[in-house]
């Protein structure tokens, strides 16, 4: 029998209260020990020094740059985070925090509301805010965006069934904040804008079961004016982003969507399926923790022990609806990956380019468990509920402990960030205006996590403490080249050069600046201190960090 959540408020508040609880746990283990990475010291570094320092001053500096015109609603997310917290990370990770956890509370909702039996519908909810699949979404500033989208999305399609349950006005207030959920969801980020288009189709079919046990059935009209505004806006607001993106690719590369599928299959069917207990042995090894351990296995044992009280009330989903389900879940992992193949992009299982499967991911926690269903339906029945709920809290265990290993290397990189920029504080008080630092004698990664890599990451550091727009900054990497006129880095594909004029070499490791006045400088300093120009670091790439599963 199907359960209507709406006259069940015990039920749905139980249920979203364990699936808050597991999301703030796995949040809140390195929530005070996070810091900026990357692209958010550029961020910093352009806000401290805006000439306005209103909110609307630091929309219009960070709406000036022609990448993020296209996202609006991610310049505000992130003028306005800033506006509040400053310099401060732990702000930052409370608020992104707080959208994780509503998030997960928001897939039980709509799981409900479309029908789902509650014991999968729970089932994906605590699973999805622990899955490691998007884990820099959780902890990168300039990221946040993604889970806000998320979020909106997943209260769009909430509300948008809700209407279907509401009576006279409510009806259409529900409707208007789907679409208001909507434009704000695209506008921050894209990566849940092929999924708007599923929208209608669930909400059709989800109100033709609901008139067929009305007596009469309700009027269509509304209903499909409703459906007809939710494509057209999809549709506009992604004309609005195509016409201003500089993201999009031109051209063709027969080889390109070949290997992105090739990504999305290895990641979700090899890292973290076949592999997975490889994957998290080697989370364990890397980076294990008792106290992590130790609260994995709780959330585990708790989340077992619901879903098995649940079983004794219910039964589990017919083998017909759970390989429904798992094929839903497999279009989500497909939709949610789709905006990308108009772009050139890499996905990674745990570097920084994981944070677009913040969608995709709710696809794996869904397919996940209806799979576990489907595994447990063929078994005696008496071992159906145990069977289930114990695979159920072994996967909220596992991805926990995964992902919070992957967190831990975020917290080291932070910290050795704040150790670089002391020492060169240190040694250098001041920085005469127009000064190039070339930042030596460090790893630029610690695992998939970031310490500083690229021209604006630390450029955008100095510009935090010496409050100097002036100062120009880089890393030297194996991609690093030493011409006759100046030193040349390349990443991402780009190069940046920086003539012999001003150019300072800071060493990390022997804590001494030098300055570097031509190309025979420059070789004589290299072959000294950083012959292969590797720092003896494991090798990294952008976008991946150094791989550890």
């Amino acid at each position: 029998m199907e359960h209507d959540p709406i006259q069940w408020p015990r039920e749905v508040r139980l249920d979203a209260a364990i699936v808050a609880l597991v999301a703030a746990v796995s949040l809140a283990v390195h929530l005070g020990s996070l810091g900026f990475y990357s692209d958010d010291w550029d961020l910093l570094g352009s806000f401290a020094l805006a000439p306005d320092q209103s909110l609307p001053g630091f929309y219009r500096t960070l709406y000036a740059e022609s990448q993020v015109r296209m996202r609006p609603g991610q310049v505000l997310y992130l003028s306005l985070l800033y506006r509040v917290f400053g310099t401060t990370p732990l702000g930052y990770h409370l608020v992104n925090a707080a959208v994780l956890i509503a998030a997960a509370v928001l897939l039980v909702l709509v799981l409900r509301n479309l029908g789902v039996p509650r014991v999968i519908a729970v089932s994906a909810g605590v699973l999805y805010p622990v899955l490691p699949h998007y884990s820099t979404a959780r902890v990168w500033y300039s990221a946040f965006q993604a889970p806000l989208s998320m979020a909106a999305y997943l209260f769009s399609l909430y509300a948008a069934l809700r209407s279907l349950r509401s009576a006279a006005w409510r009806t259409w207030a529900w409707r208007i904040a789907s679409l208001a959920a909507l434009v704000a969801s695209i506008l921050a980020y894209e990566v849940a804008l092929p999924l708007f288009f599923l929208n209608p189709v669930l909400v059709w079919l989800r109100q033709r079961r609901l008139a067929s046990r009305a007596a009469p059935p309700p009027s269509q009209r509304g209903l499909l004016l409703f459906l007809v505004a939710t494509v057209a806006a999809a549709l506009s607001v992604a004309a609005f982003k195509a016409l201003t993106s500089t993201r999009l690719s031109h051209g063709s590369d027969p080889g390109y969507l070949p290997g992105l599928i090739h990504q999305i299959v290895h990641i979700n069917l090899a890292v973290y399926g076949a592999a997975a207990p490889r994957t998290l042995w080697t989370a364990l090894h890397a980076s294990a923790e008792p106290a992590s351990i130790a609260l994995a296995a709780g959330l585990g044992i708790l989340v077992a022990g619901y879903l098995h009280r649940l079983l004794t009330r219910e039964p589990l989903p017919s083998p017909r609806q759970s390989v429904l389900l798992v094929i839903a879940g497999g279009a989500v992992v497909l939709l949610g990956h789709a905006v990308f193949i108009t772009t050139r992009v890499s996905f990674s299982p745990t570097g920084p380019n994981n944070r677009t499967a913040v969608a995709a991911a709710v696809g794996v926690a869904l397919g996940w468990t209806a799979a576990a269903g489907l595994a447990a339906a063929v078994l005696p029945r008496r071992w159906r509920a145990p069977a289930f709920a114990g695979v159920v809290g072994a996967a909220v265990c596992g991805a926990f402990l995964v992902t919070v290993s992957l967190e831990k290397f975020w917290v080291i990189a932070y910290e050795q960030e704040r150790q670089l920029l002391a020492r060169v504080r240190q040694s250098l008080p001041t920085l005469p205006p127009e000064t190039t630092l070339l930042l030596d004698g460090f790893c630029p990664y610690v695992g998939p996590a970031i310490v500083f890599e690229a021209p604006w990451d630390l450029k955008g550091a100095l510009w935090v403490v010496y409050r100097d727009s002036t100062l120009r900054a880089d890393v030297v990497s194996p991609n690093l080249r030493v011409e006759s006129d100046g030193i040349v880095t390349r990443i991402y594909g780009e190069d940046s050069k920086y003539p012999y004029r001003r150019l300072v070499v800071f060493n990390a490791r022997t804590r001494s600046t030098y300055p570097i006045a031509d190309e025979v400088g420059a070789r004589a300093y290299f072959a000294e201190h950083n012959p292969d120009l590797s720092n003896s670091c494991p090798p990294g790439r952008p976008g991946h960090g150094v791989q550890v599963f």
